[in-house]
């Protein structure tokens, strides 16, 4: 079973409501290290961003966005392209004999179109949906910690794993998530919540 929870992604909200510091540094990490490292990082988180910003390196991390933007909407398109060629292939396939390798084409190639569609126009969108803040398991969103005795909000990722295991327990032993109330409130002797 998968938890998901809404987030409040605005982290001007924080700063507002609470008087938090930004730990801006943080949030470009991610940013930069994105791409690379296959983060996942809500809609919502991104277009906080996504309108210049006060510092130099928050203008930066627009840039940055911009650029994962256009190089995933590319990747999406090729993969569209490629699909439409797997459909044409297969319906071509169908005129002649209708096997089940070429409907079973024809079955993927059409959902796989339909869901880079609809990729391609979440990329492209501007306006903010509910889905856009939410948070699955192993997906990043801005939380609110003391540190050195002020409040920071800084992105860390929705997951749990007992304390002292590798990174690789997380693949390994799929489902360690299932601790929301731990990671929104309190960090307890046996379970880490890292960034």
């Amino acid at each position: 079973m998968c938890y998901s929870a809404q987030i409040r992604a605005d982290y001007r909200d924080y700063v507002r409501m609470f008087g938090a510091h930004l730990g801006i540094k943080e949030f470009a990490d991610l940013f930069f290290r994105r791409a690379e490292a296959k983060l996942k990082i809500p809609k919502a988180m991104e277009a906080t961003f996504e309108h210049g910003g006060d510092t130099p390196l928050e203008a930066e991390i627009e840039r940055v966005i911009e650029d994962f933007k256009a190089s995933r909407a590319m990747a999406v398109e090729q993969d569209l392209f490629a699909q439409r060629k797997r459909l044409a292939d297969a319906e071509r396939a169908l005129l002649t004999k209708q096997t089940k390798s070429a409907l079973e084409s024809q079955r993927i190639a059409t959902s796989k179109i339909s869901k880079a569609k609809l990729d391609l126009e979440d990329l492209r969108r501007t306006d903010l949906f509910d889905r856009d803040s939410r948070i699955f398991p192993g997906v990043y969103a801005p939380v609110m910690v003391m540190q050195e005795g002020q409040k920071v909000v800084m992105p860390m990722r929705y997951h749990c794993r007992p304390e002292g295991k590798p990174a690789s327990f997380d693949i390994e032993f799929d489902g360690t998530y299932n601790a929301l109330g731990a990671f929104i409130t309190v960090i307890t002797k046996n379970i880490v919540i890292y960034q």
